[in-house]
């Protein structure tokens, strides 16, 4: 039986080597690695809850963990930045209802819904909503091997099956590894179908077995699992699919560009610079953030810089003045404003809360 660890009772160093989320950019992640094939996590957030605000199970064939926090250890991290990562993405709404913001566009997700990303999409979760979900992480090399279960068929009337929108979608991605696009497609239940929420319900329930007391032939049956899953999700018996494609893919690569000069500067480049380094007019370097991020230039320049400023209060002995200096502010009051800003609390309060943590 696999133990399941509590961060509030096990060594934290300790466990560093197993989580397989990794946190790439700046103390506040944007990019994540999975390091494993898959992993299963549980979130439940009740935003009026101060004690048990934030609740997280993870559950991998390497290791699982579960851990809960208040709400005013958690809130600095809840920021509005974005981030993407290195693997596809499943969120399924278990419980109540959650808002994801996708390329600053703000959708809803009610219970029994679900949002495939692929790996290019920016996005986060907001918290304001009382809600359990579930986030199925898959990497790269796994969703391959699934899709190759997914579509093996034995029988003709299996091989002669239309093109879903969902095996579209999985082959577009999957075919061309250098692929650009931001691409997911949403997955909303059919009303008359009730059978639908239970029956995901209890795969999550016997993939979460599986997980927890692992056997000889476990490996097989969580496959089995993930197809069945997909297939549901495949069925137009059970949900309308909506696919969505953000942006060309030339403007996907100057987006991509873009991001690379403003983690290279930690955001604090001019659009002049960006337009010389670049060789593209200023506007229409702008449109272009404003179109995939909903801010301008300098605004998006700005969660970097940011990011950077929590990084150096938490992780070095600087002074907040030599931080100011260091990211290019003339002006303390003008960056202590864009700090409170970003995480709702001075400089100086943010050091202070993530000395007394990290000395815990």
């Amino acid at each position: 039986m696999q133990q399941i660890y509590s961060l509030e009772t096990a060594d934290i160093d300790s466990l560093r080597d197993h989580l397989i989320i990794d946190a790439k950019e700046g103390f506040i992640p944007s990019f994540y690695q999975l390091k494993i094939p898959f992993q299963l996590y549980f979130l439940t957030v009740h935003p009026k809850d101060n004690e048990n605000f934030y609740l997280t199970t993870i559950l991998s064939p390497d290791f699982s963990v579960y851990f809960s926090q208040r709400k005013e250890d958690v809130q600095p991290y809840l920021t509005n930045s974005m981030h993407h990562h290195d693997y596809y993405e499943l969120l399924l709404v278990l419980e109540g209802e959650v808002y994801q913001n996708i390329e600053n566009r703000r959708h809803l997700y009610t219970t029994g819904s679900c949002c495939l990303l692929n790996k290019k999409v920016q996005h986060t979760e907001e918290y304001y909503t009382d809600f359990r979900a579930v986030f199925l992480q898959l990497s790269d090399s796994f969703m391959h091997e699934l899709y190759r279960n997914l579509f093996f068929n034995f029988f003709n009337i299996e091989k002669e099956h239309s093109t879903s929108l969902l095996e579209e979608f999985l082959l577009s991605n999957l075919q061309d590894s250098g692929n650009t696009a931001k691409k997911y497609i949403d997955f909303i239940p059919v009303e008359q179908n009730s059978q639908t929420a239970s029956s995901v319900h209890h795969i999550f329930e016997l993939l979460t077995k599986e997980l927890l007391t692992p056997s000889i032939g476990s490996s097989s049956v969580i496959m089995n699992l993930f197809c069945r899953l997909f297939h549901l999700l495949n069925s137009t018996e059970n949900y309308m699919t909506t696919p969505v494609q953000i942006g060309t893919d030339s403007e996907n690569k100057i987006y991509d560009m873009i991001t690379e000069n403003m983690y290279r500067t930690n955001g604090r480049i001019t659009r002049q610079e960006l337009s010389d380094t670049l060789h593209y007019s200023g506007v229409y370097l702008n449109n272009i953030v404003k179109k995939y991020t909903g801010l301008s230039i300098y605004d998006y320049g700005m969660t970097f810089c940011m990011k950077k400023a929590a990084e150096l209060l938490t992780c070095s002995n600087l002074s907040i003045s030599e931080i100011v200096t260091s990211l290019n502010f003339s002006n303390r009051t003008h960056f202590y404003k864009i700090f409170q800003e970003h995480y709702h609390m001075s400089p100086h309060e943010y050091r202070k809360l993530h000395t007394q943590h990290s000395s815990i």
